[in-house]
């Protein structure tokens, strides 16, 4: 661990996560072999999910933030340096279900010893945040900091239903059990204007509509190509299915043609993306729940934070289980095969897979 400074490293923590006390017992002992003073341990809590301890590791005169935890603790430490100007470096140590933060700065979400390397080590890369305004149903406002996705619609529904035990048990399979009754079900597209960067305002049926700042989401699904965490814009993406087909042209979409256009998926792109939805939509911010919102504003912060990551060389793929599990590149052969022909395979492949791991994944 050669180059690193020394400076006081504050370790942020969430106790209630699996892995806490593997990964505070690895914190010392990369910094034992790198010549470091032990790091100053701050838990967070029900009442405080990192805001305060990150604040008491400023004052403490720390100039790198290990955030350990899942996406919400990422977000709370990230948000409250951005919001005190901070230039203190922040690490990640990934604990959660989603990890989405870490997957898309290359990261391997199932190494912890590694990314305790990267925490203490790793070299150091600005990435920019997201500014949401959100407007409430019931008339107050509320502002927060973003760094992979803020949604609104469905995926928002999904996260605010989500069981923690369902998490815990299925990883990243939780979140296609919440979502898949309600993909399956009629029409439920919903009415919503945009605009981006003032443009004029425009109307669409979506299912739900996601602002990115990076490009992958939950199972390393791939939903905003081309996104980039240090590129000064975000991405919009509508999602506009009708009907179990439409879905299907949404997943073959998503999962095996990324950058392929299809009627079902929109992209914009801008500084600031403005969504308002004719009625209250859930929505919601990395994966945390903001309740209804009739009007959500995001700005892109550029290089607005300052993150340990992996050297280029030692970068992972940020795509994961779900697309791995489905053998993406295998799929050539369908393209020459009738539209319905194609949707009822890809359907039988997907389902017969996604039993297949759903069921080890219980037994483990």
């Amino acid at each position: 661990m050669e180059g690193v400074p020394l400076s006081r490293i504050a370790l942020v923590i969430n106790p209630s996560k699996a892995n806490a006390d593997l990964a505070k017992a690895l914190m010392g002992n990369a910094l034992a072999q790198a010549g470091l003073p032990k790091p100053l341990v701050l838990e967070t809590s029900a009442e405080d999910p990192g805001a305060g301890m990150t604040l008491a590791a400023l004052d403490a005169g720390a100039t790198t933030i290990i955030a350990a935890g899942g996406d919400g603790t990422v977000r709370v430490v990230a948000e409250t340096l951005i919001r005190q100007g901070s230039s203190a470096e922040i690490g990640i140590l990934p604990l959660g279900t989603g990890n989405l933060l870490a997957r898309n700065l290359g990261m391997d979400v199932e190494n912890l010893e590694l990314a305790v390397n990267v925490a203490v080590s790793g070299t150091v890369a600005p990435i920019d945040a997201m500014n949401i305004r959100a407007e409430l149903r019931d008339g107050s406002e509320t502002e927060h900091i973003g760094l992979v996705t803020t949604g609104m619609g469905l995926d928002a529904e999904v996260m605010t239903n989500i069981d923690d035990n369902l998490k815990s048990r299925l990883g990243p399979f939780a979140y296609a059990v919440q979502a898949a009754p309600k993909m399956l079900g009629l029409d439920h597209r919903y009415k919503v204007r945009f605009s981006v960067d003032g443009s004029a305002w425009e109307t669409r049926k979506v299912r739900t509509a996601l602002l990115a700042n990076a490009g992958f989401i939950q199972g390393g699904i791939e939903f905003a190509p081309g996104a980039l965490l240090d590129d000064g814009v975000q991405n919009a993406v509508l999602i506009m299915p009708r009907g179990l087909i439409g879905w299907t042209q949404v997943a073959i979409k998503t999962l095996f043609h990324p950058s392929r256009r299809v009627p079902t998926v929109e992209y914009l792109e801008g500084h600031e993306i403005v969504v308002r939805p004719f009625y209250p939509l859930e929505a919601e911010v990395d994966g945390d729940p903001i309740g209804p919102t009739i009007t959500l504003t995001s700005t892109i912060i550029h290089h607005a934070l300052n993150v340990r990551v992996p050297d280029p060389d030692d970068r992972s793929d940020p795509s994961g289980i779900i697309p791995k599990l489905l053998q993406l590149t295998q799929l050539s052969e369908l393209e020459k095969l009738p539209p319905v022909i194609r949707v009822k395979r890809v359907r039988r492949r997907i389902l017969g897979r996604f039993r297949l791991h759903f069921f080890h994944w219980l037994r483990r």
